[in-house]
């Protein structure tokens, strides 16, 4: 999946003072950044059992910027939104889609945008040539994604969904299988008990004899945000300034391009 840095504002460095943001951080000097693992590639644990992956390499490095000490706290998907209201977590770094929906709730810095792609079998067994291959079949996907949404026709996607597609050709809807993560979600897919996913494209680089990408099928753009709480603008402003700055010197690239190769 091809993508590119998504920033809004002016480039350049962070100008916010570290004191006048410590009443915004849940403890002064130390910023606590929630996350989903794993995600291939973007977010998982090492051999020595350390958070590592592209996503983790941002967030260390938006940390570095601001002055502070960073603290990776691994959260599940469906509860990081409630968790950045609640005060849990500082800012998230965790692939949410930005959505009306969700920027009633938090600010959403854009840092990432790409198109969704489905993922199928090496060779594409099934025959995944379009969209309405998949109506009456098992499909994979995270629970709580806009994924689930675009299947279902829901949210962003009310009227729009794949399901609306299916209904048009008068076909019958798809059977969605939802897990708390993506790695068992893509495990079904790899053991061949559906016969897509939709999710992460990472996992295509991680398994590239196992999965590939669907080649002509065509799924809507999407952008990512990192979710930060209403009531925190100094934060808010100091991130979009580092990661502009990061998008400057091109540090955020070399990070992306670390993580866009085959299998390490």
């Amino acid at each position: 999946m091809a993508t590119t840095a998504a920033t809004d504002g002016t480039q350049g460095t962070v100008t916010t003072a570290a004191d006048e943001r410590s009443a915004e951080l849940i403890n002064p000097g130390r910023v606590v950044i929630c996350m989903t693992f794993p995600v291939a590639r973007v977010s998982f644990y090492d051999a020595a059992g350390e958070p590592a992956g592209q996503s983790v390499e941002f967030a260390l490095e938006l940390a570095r910027r601001l002055g502070l000490e960073p603290e990776i706290r691994d959260t599940i998907f469906e509860e990081i939104i409630d968790a950045i209201e609640a005060g849990d977590c500082d800012f998230s770094l965790a692939g949410h889609f930005i959505t009306p929906e969700r920027l009633e709730r938090i600010e959403m810095i854009p840092y990432l945008k790409g198109r969704q792609q489905m993922v199928v079998q090496f060779g594409n067994p099934e025959g995944i040539d379009d969209s309405v291959d998949i109506c009456g079949r098992p499909v994979s996907s995270r629970a709580g994604t806009i994924q689930e949404d675009l299947i279902l026709g829901v949210g962003l996607y009310e009227g729009s969904g794949l399901n609306d597609a299916c209904a048009e050709a008068d076909l019958t809807p798809i059977d969605l299988v939802t897990f708390p993560g993506e790695a068992e979600a893509i495990d079904t897919l790899r053991q061949g008990e559906v016969v897509a996913f939709l999710g992460g494209t990472t996992w295509v680089a991680e398994f590239p004899d196992e999965l590939a990408i669907a080649p002509n099928v065509e799924l809507p753009e999407f952008t990512n945000g990192i979710g930060v709480s209403k009531e925190h603008p100094l934060l808010t402003n100091a991130l979009r300034s580092a990661l502009d700055a990061m998008v400057a010197d091109g540090t955020y690239l070399s990070i992306q391009d670390e993580w866009a190769s085959p299998k390490r």
